[in-house]
């Protein structure tokens, strides 16, 4: 460790990320179709925010991974394809965020920027209401707009965020829409 110190997540950081890395999250989109997201595991780590310095100051990082639909299968037959889910850091500016990386059948969020956990906990929670549940604790983010993605057809302009569930909602462009219809986890 260097005398500097180490940027861990504090508590109020953790409990940003509800997942323990063994759910499975299964979506409907209002146009019918299914499509489910399977946890593979959650992983805490120690990385340095500037590698090249070797007395650089360490930051703690939890990742959750997952098996999910590729957005765009290369033949056009469906496959699932292992990647990071979401990511909650902390680092040297000493301020908590979020990076979410949301792939599921034709979406993709393109937010290349992590959310800085201290702006979005002074916003005020939305009440939504989905098909399939009510949740009063719930934060809207948006696409990084600058992207020049917004004419791929898998293209997500927004997520819904429950601080108490995680991830209950996506919006596309093209106004299809997939919300969580249930949470289990594995006991394997």
């Amino acid at each position: 460790m260097s005398c500097g110190g180490h940027y861990k997540l504090s508590d109020n950081d953790y409990k940003w990320i509800q997942y323990s890395g063994n759910e499975t999250l299964v979506f409907n989109s209002n146009n019918g179709e299914a499509d489910t997201i399977f946890f593979l595991k959650k992983d805490t780590m120690t990385a340095y925010s500037e590698p090249e310095n070797p007395f650089g100051i360490p930051f703690e990082e939890v990742s959750i991974f997952c098996r999910h639909s590729d957005a765009a299968p290369p033949d056009g037959k469906h496959r699932y394809l292992e990647n990071p889910f979401l990511e909650l850091e902390k680092s040297k500016d000493r301020n908590a965020s979020l990076h979410f990386s949301l792939c599921a059948k034709d979406a993709t969020f393109y937010k290349l920027s992590g959310l800085k956990i201290d702006s979005l906990g002074n916003q005020a929670p939305k009440t939504f209401q989905t098909k399939y549940k009510a949740y009063n604790d719930v934060y809207v983010v948006d696409d990084d707009d600058w992207l020049n993605f917004k004419q791929r057809s898998d293209y997500i302009t927004k997520i819904y965020w429950s601080k108490s569930e995680g991830l209950i909602r996506f919006d596309k462009q093209n106004g299809v829409y997939w919300e969580l219809e249930k949470k289990y986890r594995r006991t394997d």
